[in-house]
C-alpha cells in the first residue's frame, strides 16, 4: 500500500503562491528580453479568398517559423 503523506492548507498554499510568483516572474523575464518583429507575420495571403484550412495551415506554419527564430543560437 502507497505511503500517503498529509500536507496542510497552508503549505499548499505557499507553494501554490510560489508557483504563481514563478509564472509572473517568468512572463516579465519574456516580455522584457524577447522582442520580436511582427512584420514575420505575412498575411497577405489571408486577404484574398482562400480556404479556411490553408489559412490556418499557413498561421501555424509561420508561427513554427517564428518560434524556430526565436529559439535559435544564432
Amino acid at each position: 500500500m502507497p505511503l500517503l503523506f498529509r500536507y496542510n492548507r497552508h503549505l499548499q498554499r505557499v507553494f501554490f503562491a510560489l508557483v504563481i510568483l514563478a509564472g509572473l516572474y517568468g512572463w516579465n523575464y519574456a516580455v522584457t528580453n524577447w522582442n520580436f518583429d511582427l512584420s514575420l507575420f505575412d498575411l497577405s495571403g489571408l486577404l484574398n479568398e482562400t480556404d479556411w484550412m490553408e489559412s490556418i495551415a499557413a498561421l501555424l506554419e509561420q508561427a513554427i517559423q517564428l518560434f524556430l527564430a526565436l529559439t535559435s543560437q544564432g
